[in-house]
């Protein structure tokens, strides 16, 4: 090479520089796309649930109650959608006793594939029939803050704390 002939080629600084903003872009990308992700899954939940609530209007106008006699925990109508509880009935899950009417085509369960959970972050979809007479339906949406206060208006305000219900849609 003769002198004062300049070399070809990226030097190893302006290598570097170019490896960090990669980084850099590939990080941001990265923390967008988890962002959409939820959104996408917070959008199903509600979705989930509006599905549901036609469900059980259908199923009162047919039988006369909110998917209560012998259904969910106990048999009153309330608890996880899909749990059996203690596996040996006589009560069946509320997503059950749904499909058996033939007001639902499929089971509806979260996004997340939970079934049950608990905890804040519990993502499963949870039904309260109260005793006076009004039925919710209860999500874990993970874009929305959860507050100790959400569920307070309804007859299980306790399942805001215990499992993270930070979505409720009223049934009746």
């Amino acid at each position: 090479m003769k002198r004062g002939q300049k070399q070809k080629g990226f030097t190893i600084v302006e290598l570097l520089i170019v490896i960090v903003v990669i980084g850099i872009l590939a990080a941001i990308s990265v923390a967008a796309y988890s962002n959409v992700q939820a959104k996408a899954r917070d959008s199903e939940r509600i979705s989930d649930l509006a599905a549901l609530k036609k469900a059980i209007m259908l199923y009162h106008t047919d039988k006369g109650d909110y998917v209560e006699a012998n259904c969910g925990a106990g048999g009153g109508g309330s608890g996880w959608l899909t749990s059996d509880y203690d596996g040996a009935g006589p009560y069946l899950p509320i997503n059950t006793c749904l499909l058996n009417s033939g007001h639902l085509t499929r089971e509806i369960f979260d996004p997340s594939g939970n079934r049950s959970c608990s905890g804040l972050g519990c993502h499963a979809y949870m039904k309260a029939s109260c005793p006076s007479g009004v039925t919710y339906l209860f999500a874990n949406l993970e874009t929305r803050p959860q507050a100790s206060t959400d569920a307070d208006e309804t007859c299980y305000a306790s399942w805001d704390t215990s499992y993270g219900m930070n979505y409720i849609l009223r049934v009746n």
